[in-house]
C-alpha cells in the first residue's frame, strides 16, 4: 500500500511540475507579444519580393496610430493592393489581413521557433464568400537585417481543404530591403 501511495504522490508531483512549466511557458510566450511587435517594427521601410513565377511585387511597412499598429501594404499590381495590420491585443499579437478577394481573416501569433513567427487563423470577416479563399496561416522569418522570408497558406472559403497561397507553405518568398 505504501508503495502505491508513493507512486501516486510521485505522479501527482510530476504532473503538477509539468502543469506549472506549461503555464509558465504560456505566460512567457504571452508576455513576448510586445517584444515581438517591437522586432516587427524593424521592417519599417520598402521591400521587394519575387514570386515563384518571377513576378515582382513591393511591400511597405510603416507604423501608425501612435506606433501601436504596423501597417503592411502589398502592391501586387497597379490599383491592386492588400493590407495587413499587426497590433497587440492584451497578451496576443494579432494580424488582420485585408485581402483583394474581400476577406478579412484575423490571425494570431501562436509561436516562434528558430526565429520563425507562426500566425494561425483566429476568425475574420467574409470567410464564407463563395468562390473565394482566405489566409489560414502564414509565417515570417528574418534572414538578417536586409532580408526576410514569408510563406502563406490559403483555404477555400467554406472548406477545410488547404491550398498553398504563394507557393508551398515550406517554400517561402524572399524579400530584400530596397530603402
Amino acid at each position: 500500500m505504501q508503495r502505491f501511495q508513493f507512486r501516486t504522490m510521485k505522479h501527482r508531483a510530476v504532473s503538477l511540475c509539468l502543469a506549472i512549466l506549461l503555464q509558465c511557458s504560456n505566460v512567457a510566450f504571452a508576455a513576448n507579444a510586445h517584444e515581438v511587435f517591437g522586432r516587427l517594427g524593424g521592417l519599417v521601410g520598402d521591400w521587394e519580393g519575387v514570386f515563384a513565377n518571377g513576378r515582382r511585387h513591393s511591400v511597405n511597412y510603416r507604423l501608425s496610430a501612435g506606433g501601436t499598429v504596423l501597417v503592411e501594404t502589398w502592391a501586387l499590381a497597379p490599383g491592386r493592393e492588400s493590407l495587413t495590420l499587426y497590433y497587440v491585443d492584451g497578451d496576443d499579437l494579432l494580424a488582420t489581413h485585408y485581402c483583394p478577394q474581400g476577406t478579412q481573416p484575423r490571425l494570431k501569433l501562436v509561436g516562434e521557433k528558430g526565429g520563425r513567427l507562426q500566425f494561425e487563423l483566429l476568425d475574420g470577416g467574409n470567410l464564407g464568400l463563395a468562390g473565394k479563399s482566405h489566409q489560414q496561416s502564414f509565417w515570417l522569418q528574418w534572414d538578417g537585417g536586409d532580408g526576410y522570408r514569408r510563406s502563406e497558406t490559403y483555404v477555400e472559403n467554406a472548406s477545410s481543404t488547404t491550398k498553398p497561397g504563394r507557393g508551398d507553405p515550406e517554400v517561402a518568398v524572399s524579400y530584400k530591403r530596397v530603402r
